[in-house]
């Protein structure tokens, strides 16, 4: 057996200090928001606006794929062959940019040429668009109950839109009647594209400028060094 000692050695002994009066190591007030994910497209040292304008050009893209592509309200435009494609090319474009921004590194150059894709097709059916014809195929396939009022044209659209303002009272009716039959989907589609490719054009022309600067002022020391 162990000698546990006599009582009058327990006696000597200090008592414990209780648990609750033990000093608690101090902890990080910010550790809980650290913890996890980074916050949401967003980092301090990403000084890159161009990053956070290739992201929301995938946004657009993406909201514009969940609208309708045509008169029939009950579709989706990614339930469709073509929109279904732009939606993969809005995902990646989503996904590569978040994770630019995350790492301050561009990663997603090869989506901002996929968007030109996009940016053909519902441009294309943009400026191509014919009111008429596509109202007939509307009802057609039985996707207007009735006849509605719409503007005929691109310029009748933007006309009724400055009566609507106007306060006339069948232009209100007129522009939401082509809004419908053109479907506004395609319109985000085309503009979410649209931003894309114009970033990219500036962000080229604005890194060309910067190599041109560069080179004239390695040209420029050089002549000086050789005056000296």
């Amino acid at each position: 057996m162990t000698d546990t000692g006599t009582p009058a050695d327990l006696a000597s002994l200090e008592p414990l200090e209780p648990l609750e009066a033990q000093p608690q190591a101090q902890q990080d007030p910010m550790a809980a928001q650290r913890a996890g994910l980074p916050a949401p497209a967003f980092n301090m040292y990403c000084t890159d606006k161009m990053f956070y304008r290739f992201l929301f050009a995938g946004v657009v893209m993406f909201v514009g794929c969940m609208m309708p592509f045509s008169a029939e309200i009950g579709r989706a435009g990614y339930q469709t062959m073509s929109g279904g494609f732009f939606l993969l090319i809005a995902i990646a474009m989503i996904w590569s940019w978040w994770g630019s921004i995350a790492n301050n590194r561009p990663t997603g150059l090869k989506w901002l040429l996929a968007s030109m894709v996009p940016l053909i097709g519902a441009g294309y059916g943009l400026f191509t668009f014919d009111a008429g014809a596509a109202h007939e195929a509307a009802r057609s396939l039985q996707h207007l109950n009735t006849d509605i009022p719409f503007s005929q044209t691109w310029g009748d659209m933007f006309s009724d839109m400055g009566s609507t303002i106007a306060k006339k009272k069948d232009a209100p009716e007129r522009v939401a009647g082509f809004w419908r039959l053109i479907g506004p989907g395609n319109v985000l589609v085309f503009l979410g594209a649209l931003i894309a490719e114009a970033g990219f054009i500036m962000g080229v022309v604005g890194g060309a400028k910067q190599n041109k600067n560069a080179t004239k002022q390695k040209m420029q020391k050089a002549a000086e060094r050789r005056r000296k």
